[in-house]
């Protein structure tokens, strides 16, 4: 049984209708400006009351993905009114946006424009338990990737890439900047599930990924700032998409000088 599924065995009903809509709504089968079924086709497709739909559709509407509208129906609203700095939100993001462009461009020029800057205010403010945590998250990719059996997926090189970034994200010392930290979740998920998986790309990545926490721990800030590039510069490449976040087919970026 999948973990999303095994996630909906524990939930009560409305909240079931919540997470199978979510599962849609975050995979683009219903996409802004359409409407959802009808409650009473939503209650026969789920074989429940009209009140657990409506439930559902309740969660649904608190976190502006839809609108119900008298006479009309379930309007789903456009990807910016979505609460997606809401933790709910950002796992149906993790867990469901994978088959869905728009929202892997969304987040894409999300980090492009904010993780050099981020990089480069880390590099003036990381303290030593900061730097650690990036080592400490850094070691954990090379052991993943030195495993060499990416047959099962990568998933742990995943994790540890996610817990790197929230790292340079702490390592700001600013409030907001680490509250937005879990949005680096469903966004390095998307990536790293939509690459090729194999060792040479994870291997260029983390060099790139090595250089940045070097030129932080050396505070070089606009270092840091052009390290962060080059991360980005390899993800737009894996996501086939060029800096401004449009499909293209991209070219190879150049690795990072050799150490």
């Amino acid at each position: 049984m999948s973990e999303s599924a095994r996630r909906r065995n524990g939930l009560d009903r409305g909240e079931q209708v919540a997470e199978s809509l979510a599962a849609q709504l975050f995979g683009g089968d219903y996409p802004p400006g359409s409407y959802l079924p009808r409650e009473t086709d939503l209650c026969t497709r789920f074989g429940l009351s009209r009140a657990s739909v409506r439930t559902g559709l309740q969660q649904l509407t608190a976190l502006g993905i839809i609108t119900r509208i008298a006479g009309s129906g379930t309007l789903v609203n456009e990807y910016r009114d979505w609460d997606v700095l809401d933790p709910v939100v950002t796992r149906w993001m993790a867990d469901y946006a994978m088959p869905n462009p728009e929202f892997v461009r969304e987040i894409f020029e999300f980090r492009l424009a904010v993780e050099p800057f981020i990089a480069s205010v880390a590099a003036s403010r990381a303290t030593a338990h900061d730097l650690v945590g990036m080592e400490e998250a850094f070691q954990g990719m090379e052991r993943s990737l030195a495993g060499g059996d990416l047959s099962a997926g990568t998933e742990p090189f995943s994790e540890y890439d996610v817990a790197f970034h929230e790292a340079i994200y702490r390592a700001t010392h600013n409030v907001v900047w680490t509250q937005l930290a879990h949005m680096l979740r469903p966004s390095i998920k998307l990536v790293i599930s939509q690459s090729n998986d194999t060792a040479d790309e994870l291997q260029d990545s983390l060099a790139r990924h090595r250089h940045l926490m070097d030129c932080i721990r050396l505070r070089r800030p606009q270092a840091a700032y052009d390290a962060a590039l080059s991360v980005m510069s390899r993800t737009a490449y894996d996501l086939n998409l060029d800096a401004s976040g449009n499909t293209m087919p991209a070219a190879v970026p150049a690795r990072v000088p050799a150490r």
